[in-house]
């Protein structure tokens, strides 16, 4: 089966990518602000996707293909659960809209400074969709692009949670403090715990990478570095726990108390 409503949008060079599997996929297709070409699923996948959208409604390529087709399509991805969809990656806003955009008396944001590993930072989305967190900010620089790993494990969340990339953290972090966000970072060296801490209502979280942890010039820009208490029997947590262990504590105690 194919369907072509309208003329498909011009796709630009080295823009699109496959996401799979019928979570990520579906939430590609709900977003307004997603670029969506063509999307190919198996006849099973098709009776669960129309059961949660109409498929006709967008202006999309359908096509039904066999499960060995779609594992040549995504060269040899097999967890796909019979489902992908070509799109493009999503432009973010830039940081002042993006803020803009959030709700003005209380938010919370974590900042991923130079987060390399598409399962982490796809995690902590899925995280932060779970936990209601506001918005995500990643670094351009030495930081995973959109992919399709990224988007597979986010499950939805790449397209649900919003977020944009900056530059240069320092502008970022000074723009922050000027709308009213105190900077927290999480370091499990630092003296205070997250539970010694009386946080305001405007709130960012930065989170450093995977193998050195926060930079020293991002540590200097937080207000305060924090850490989360564990036992001594480990010595850190992988950056992705953390993100979520911060995530639902945050989104659990009384901001305004």
């Amino acid at each position: 089966m194919s369907k072509r409503s309208k003329k498909l949008p011009k796709k630009r060079q080295n823009s699109d990518y496959w996401i799979y599997g019928h979570h990520a996929v579906v939430g590609a297709l709900l977003n307004d602000n997603r670029v969506k070409y063509e999307v190919y699923f198996t006849s099973e996948a098709e009776k669960k996707l129309k059961s949660e959208v109409k498929i006709e409604n967008f202006n999309i390529l359908a096509i039904k293909k066999a499960r060995e087709e779609i594992d040549f399509i995504l060269k040899g991805i097999s967890n796909h659960q019979g489902i992908c969809i070509r799109v493009e990656k999503i432009q973010p806003p830039h940081l002042s809209d993006f803020i803009n955009n959030l709700n003005k008396e209380t938010s919370i944001i974590f900042l991923l400074d130079q987060l390399d590993d598409p399962q982490n930072v796809g995690a902590i989305f899925r995280s932060a969709l779970a936990f209601d967190i506001d918005g995500i900010i990643l670094t351009d620089h030495n930081s995973v692009a959109e992919n399709s790993f990224l988007a597979k494990t986010a499950s939805s969340a790449i397209d649900k949670v919003p977020f944009t990339k900056i530059q240069n953290i320092s502008s970022c972090v000074k723009i922050l403090k000027d709308k009213g966000y105190w900077i927290y970072g999480l370091d499990m060296k630092a003296q205070s715990s997250i539970t010694d801490i009386k946080f305001p209502n405007k709130i960012v979280f930065v989170l450093g990478s995977e193998s050195k942890g926060m930079r020293r010039v991002t540590s200097s820009l937080c207000d305060e570095n924090i850490r989360i208490k564990i036992s001594d029997n480990l010595e850190s947590l992988n950056v992705s726990n953390t993100a979520a262990i911060m995530m639902f504590y945050i989104s659990n105690i009384n901001l305004k108390s």
